[in-house]
């Protein structure tokens, strides 16, 4: 009887249930290994890195993986929400969404757990929310919000926040910005005072208002002077807002001292490096600064010194030294073709007022970007470096205001610079009667003498034009 087969039926349900009995145990054993990393890490000093590295490892993993991340949610310990709400913002799968919406249909649910769901799901790429309010957070309650919400931005650096709302909420109207800022303004918390910077440089009349009356709520030195920028506004309202929202602030801090916030976010400088194109007039500027856990926040900012001063930025927070090092050597390998070298904080402070100043006078606004990392540098006394050359120079032949538009850059040729509009002027030789531009007549110049140049076809002297 031994060799009797077992029916077919029961053959079918028997290999049924040893395939489900074998995906739970392998669905158990893989959630299981990954709460053991999960115990292993700490949110609070965690890198960037090290946090983009850990969610790509989960999800590879796949699904099971991630779903232990959601088991986190529920954890009573806040750290350990810290972190699985951010590595589940940043693993980039549709997963992390239909996870979300499933577990938000649950039944009492826990309310922390369900603003935690709707901050995954405004953040995270996958999510078709992401970059918008969802209708859900309408129905939380206050209270729950500003628990959740000082714990979320406790962990949060500020220049991530102001990164965040740069990416995900600026694109939105004015009016769907007031409501998402009036949300989460609420708790008053230091590290949104880049968010309210951001908006004060979109410059949103009914946002500007909003925040000349909130700002005053803030204990951060930073929220003052903010307002201080704000009682330059035309707006009369908004000064006048600006005005009584600042008389709030100094009752608050009538010695002016910075609080507990502003210590806790205190920066020293760290490093700078430059890298120079001295024919395009361009610096590649790399300024770090050192946080006072240990941890290195720094920011890439490309500086044009002939018309647009600050062109472009970006930047990271919680890097290492190693992984700062690191960075730094991918740089000079991309840039190997420029002058680059280690610089004084005083230089690099140098040649960040000038550019900004030159934004100012050309009317040039500074890129949002270069807004989040501002407040890095922005107070720091230092005695101007006088060998940084000047920015905003004048065209040496018709003596105008260079441009540099997507045409080509100035001309330079020698320790002259000339527009473009100068150097397609026709110039006419008496000697040879031929015709040619003046930039062709500039290569052929005499470095003693700058007021003399040469035909480029019979090499007589030439006048140079006025």
């Amino acid at each position: 009887m031994a060799g009797r087969k077992k029916p077919q039926a029961q053959a079918r349900q028997n290999n049924r249930r040893g395939r489900v009995d074998d995906f739970l145990v392998r669905g158990g054993r893989v959630r299981d290994g990954v709460q053991k990393i999960l115990s292993s890490q700490q949110a609070d000093k965690m890198t960037v890195e090290e946090a983009r590295r850990l969610a790509a490892q989960i999800k590879r993993k796949g699904p099971l993986a991630i779903g232990a991340l959601f088991d986190r949610l529920f954890d009573k310990d806040p750290l350990s929400q810290r972190l699985a709400i951010m590595l589940l913002t940043e693993i980039d799968d549709p997963f992390v969404f239909s996870k979300a919406r499933q577990l938000l249909k649950r039944p009492n649910l826990p309310e922390k757990v369900r603003v935690a769901l709707l901050t995954i799901e405004a953040l995270n790429k996958s999510s078709p929310l992401s970059g918008s309010l969802p209708e859900d957070a309408s129905e939380l309650s206050l209270d729950a919000l500003l628990q959740f919400t000082d714990d979320f931005w406790q962990y949060m650096e500020a220049e991530e926040i102001s990164t965040m709302w740069l990416e995900n909420f600026v694109g939105e109207s004015p009016q769907e910005r007031l409501l998402m800022l009036e949300l989460l303004m609420k708790s008053a918390h230091a590290r949104l005072l880049g968010v309210a910077r951001l908006e004060i440089a979109l410059a949103a009349p009914e946002i500007m208002r909003f925040l000349a009356e909130k700002l005053g709520d803030f204990r951060s030195s930073q929220a003052a002077r903010l307002l201080e920028i704000l009682l330059d506004h035309p707006d009369s309202a908004i000064r006048r807002a600006a005005a009584c929202s600042l008389n709030r602030w100094n009752e608050r801090n009538p010695s002016g001292a910075s609080d507990a916030d502003d210590a806790a976010s205190a920066v020293h400088f760290y490093h700078a490096q430059m890298a120079t194109d001295e024919w395009e007039g361009q610096y590649s500027l790399v300024y770090a600064v050192r946080s006072a856990d240990g941890q290195i926040k720094f920011f890439v900012t490309l500086l044009d010194r002939w018309d647009r001063g600050i062109v472009d930025c970006w930047g990271c927070v919680r890097y290492s030294e190693q992984e700062y090092d690191k960075m730094l050597e991918s740089m000079a390998a991309d840039l190997a073709d420029l002058r680059q070298r280690d610089i004084a904080k005083h230089t690099a402070l140098t040649l960040l007022t000038k550019a900004m100043e030159l934004n100012a006078q050309r009317k040039h606004p500074l890129p949002l970007e270069f807004c989040v990392w501002l407040h890095l540098f922005e107070n720091e006394q230092f005695e101007p470096d006088p060998k940084v050359p000047k920015f905003g120079e004048d065209c040496d032949i018709c003596h105008k205001p260079l441009e540099t538009g997507p045409r080509r850059a100035p001309w330079v040729f020698g320790n002259m610079v000339v527009c473009n509009r100068c150097c397609d002027r026709t110039l006419h030789c008496p000697n040879c009667s031929e015709q040619t531009s003046l930039a062709e007549c500039l290569l052929r110049c005499d470095p003693g003498n700058r007021h003399v140049i040469k035909c480029p076809g019979c090499s007589h002297s030439l006048e140079m034009p006025t």
